[in-house]
């Protein structure tokens, strides 16, 4: 690579000539160097998952231009030169995060509440909860309940459920649909032994 000084040969040149020389202007200084040969790049898995999230993101940010509710969602958190397609494009490469899941007894008499917290940098649009017992057999399905807009999902059980209860599976869902799924594997006599006394179950 030349570098050169205004006033020379190169001044008012630019971009490439005959596939062999390339200049360029950095600091107002024009700058000569060999155009640079075709050859495949070999990514590593990282970079290649990332590129292909990163393309995945892009597509649907394109998307969200079509949904007029959805792009009046990024339209209103727009900030700082940041307009609604970047914010798309970020809210699709960050999944959402369960902070802890929890379980307390609920003020009626036999019934419990499984708590999931859960955030995301822009919206969690949906919790689910898997209950299994000791044999690992699903024996209970559902969606939580947003408890008031606030981070908190919650889903209600009796005491029968709660005692066959050996592991707890959330999974939170953003509005691109990505997800994060956590769980906690708890004994069944510790369920017995803590809940009427209005403590944590578990936390994790």
């Amino acid at each position: 690579m030349a570098r050169g000084d205004p006033g020379t040969i190169f001044e008012g040149f630019h971009g490439r000539f005959n596939d062999h020389i390339v200049i360029k202007h950095r600091n107002g200084k024009p700058i000569m160097c060999c155009y640079p040969k075709g050859k495949k790049i070999k990514w590593t898995k990282n970079q290649e998952e990332h590129r292909k999230r990163f393309k995945a993101a892009t597509e649907y940010a394109k998307r969200i231009l079509k949904n007029a509710d959805w792009l009046a969602f990024y339209q209103e958190r727009e900030h700082d030169g940041i307009n609604a397609t970047n914010l798309a494009i970020a809210d699709y490469m960050h999944n959402p995060e369960i902070i802890s899941i929890d379980i307390r007894k609920a003020r009626k008499l036999d019934q419990y509440l499984i708590r999931v917290h859960a955030t995301d940098d822009f919206i969690v649009t949906r919790v689910t909860i898997n209950l299994i017992d000791l044999t690992g057999k699903k024996f209970l399905y559902s969606d939580a309940t947003q408890f008031r807009h606030s981070t908190l999902w919650l889903l209600r059980i009796d005491g029968s459920q709660l005692r066959l209860v050996h592991t707890i599976k959330a999974r939170a869902y953003d509005l691109p649909h990505n997800h994060t799924e956590k769980e906690y594997m708890i004994p069944p006599e510790e369920a017995v032994k803590r809940i009427p006394h209005g403590r944590n179950l578990a936390t994790g």
